[in-house]
């Protein structure tokens, strides 16, 4: 994440967080694991955090019904990076290839979550070291769940 990731919150006064990925499927479960993480620390009725699996797309009503400033996505995404290696950005083209097994493409969903809401869409995507079925999670990705969680709750825990 950039060095001063801070001023992305400074606007944000109604965010939705949504886990995106397979728990079944090792590092794809990342952003679910980040969503699950944050519900245990941030308590506040300006900030819904919704663990989607590989179904966001069921959750864009509930998602409108909120009226968020902004939205942040978390998936895990290939970006030929090192395992763990995390980044935030307001653009899907940046974070290459989701590797969930969702089938809405997360560029879709952010722009018609956009197109919903007029809500700041921004995403997370960590990149996996191997999401086969019945793996498990690896440590850098591990690692970068709870880098990703913390920065997350310190940045709105105040909203």
């Amino acid at each position: 994440m950039p060095s001063d990731i801070s001023s992305v919150f400074e606007d944000m006064s109604r965010v939705v967080i949504v886990g995106v990925g397979s728990e079944f499927r090792g590092d794809d479960a990342a952003g679910v694991f980040v969503a699950r993480n944050l519900k245990k620390s941030v308590k506040s009725p300006n900030v819904l955090i919704i663990e989607a699996g590989v179904a966001p797309e069921n959750f864009t009503s509930e998602i409108r019904k909120f009226k968020p400033s902004h939205i942040i996505l978390i998936d895990a995404a290939d970006f030929e990076a090192e395992p763990g290696t995390f980044i935030f950005t307001d653009s899907s083209a940046a974070i290459g290839q989701s590797i969930s097994t969702h089938k809405l493409p997360l560029s879709i969903l952010s722009n018609y979550l956009h197109n919903q809401t007029s809500a700041k869409v921004l995403l997370i995507g960590i990149q996996p070291a191997r999401a086969g079925l019945s793996s498990e999670m690896c440590k850098e990705v591990k690692d970068a769940v709870d880098e990703v969680t913390e920065v997350l709750a310190k940045n709105i825990r105040l909203l």
